[in-house]
């Protein structure tokens, strides 16, 4: 086992005014950065960091997520981010997330599916976890479930365009995978922000966005949830898939 790796990753955030909304509550957006970006300091001493993976002319990239929201913290709260690593379930690597409060609350737990590609050719690339002595948590879970691929619906109703700027684009060179939740919760009206409570989030990430590229959000109502695509308008391809549940 790596001696710099730990089992567990734990880290500590402080919001910032620019991180939550007009009612002074986290952007569900932003913890999504924050669980994103814990994923990657957690691998950072590995040969499964970004730079190691960048030598072998590899990425991660983000496939399947589902959070469930306890509660969102607020402005100038401390909160404590877990992260672990459960291993590879055929050419996925699995990852978990909890998200606490500084008293000790549940605050959202997170399962997720990660892929390596080949920068050039962006086909998947199979991954052994254990050949790198990355520790992995095989037992442990915030949400004991498999991702699954989520259905396509007829979503026919489209609430936002959006044309990929500056801001959007991440290290890797496409659409940072928190931008396209950004844009979901952007296509939703004014008056469900403001009454709803945002309960869980599963999206399914399908192909990726380049900068200038002008893409749709398009959304259905199903009886227990409101499914959202995101779809690049030249050619019609679907990026993502979500499943949004409000309270």
């Amino acid at each position: 086992m790596s001696t710099t790796t730990p089992p567990i990753l734990r880290r500590t955030f402080r919001l910032h005014s620019w991180e939550v909304d007009r009612k002074g509550i986290a952007r569900p957006d932003v913890l999504f950065s924050i669980l994103l970006d814990s994923a990657w300091a957690h691998a950072n001493n590995s040969k499964f960091s970004y730079d190691s993976l960048k030598e072998e002319g590899q990425l991660w990239v983000l496939s399947r997520f589902l959070a469930v929201i306890h509660e969102l913290p607020k402005w100038d709260d401390e909160i404590i981010v877990e992260t672990w690593s459960k291993g590879t379930d055929k050419l996925f690597g699995l990852r978990d997330f909890n998200v606490f409060s500084e008293t000790g609350g549940k605050l959202v737990s997170a399962t997720s599916a990660w892929l390596v590609i080949d920068r050039k050719t962006s086909r998947i690339q199979r991954i052994n976890l254990e050949s790198g002595d990355f520790p992995v948590q095989l037992d442990k879970h915030a949400i004991d479930t498999k991702l699954e691929k989520i259905d396509g619906r007829e979503a026919v109703s489209t609430g936002f365009d959006h044309v990929v700027t500056y801001t959007d684009i991440d290290v890797n060179d496409h659409v940072n995978s928190s931008r396209y939740l950004a844009w979901m919760l952007d296509s939703f009206p004014g008056s469900m922000l403001e009454e709803e409570s945002l309960k869980s989030f599963e999206v399914n990430f399908l192909a990726e966005a380049q900068s200038g590229e002008k893409v749709h959000v398009n959304s259905a109502d199903e009886s227990e949830y409101r499914y959202c695509e995101v779809v690049r308008e030249k050619d019609g391809v679907e990026l993502c898939r979500a499943k949004v549940v409000w309270e």
